[in-house]
């Protein structure tokens, strides 16, 4: 491509372009990223979005903290909280397959909280001691477990 100590190339190019810049120059130049319309909003909308879920999550969460209810059974003792003052949150997700016919092995407590019952588990030490119990739905047929904190009371 080159005689006699020139680019024949960009000679050529030169004269096909007659002083005037080729496109593909313009865009090499000024890459600029174009959004579009839909696309921007899209993205606004999904972080605005994201940003309400958690603001909502941690309200709820806050508002939990500070309240407590009293479940109907035979006395007023049992008192649920998301979390008593003085205590650290443990956040334990153990479930456990219960059916949804009480048995020998889950004996429920009499408790009730709206749709919720609380059983004993006497299948296990902890249980028998009254260390764990288990709390589920009547439309579930496993039950969420709650252990006794011994640094709290």
């Amino acid at each position: 491509m080159q005689r006699g100590g020139r680019d024949r190339y960009s000679s050529l190019l030169r004269t096909l372009q007659a002083g005037q810049e080729l496109p593909w120059q313009q865009q090499r130049r000024g890459r600029r990223i174009t959004w579009h319309p839909i696309a921007g909003t899209l993205l606004r909308v999904a972080l605005v979005g994201v940003l309400l879920y958690f603001g909502v999550t941690a309200a709820i969460g806050l508002w939990r903290d500070s309240r407590v209810e009293v479940w109907a059974g035979p006395d007023a003792s049992v008192t649920s909280g998301q979390r008593l003052e003085g205590c650290a949150l443990i956040s334990t997700e153990t479930i456990r397959p219960m059916g949804f016919q009480p048995d020998a092995d889950f004996p429920p407590t009499g408790y009730t909280l709206g749709t919720m019952t609380l059983y004993r588990i006497a299948n296990t030490p902890e249980g028998q001691s009254g260390n764990i119990v288990a709390v589920k739905l009547e439309t579930s047929a496993v039950g969420r477990i709650f252990r006794a904190t011994p640094d709290c009371s």
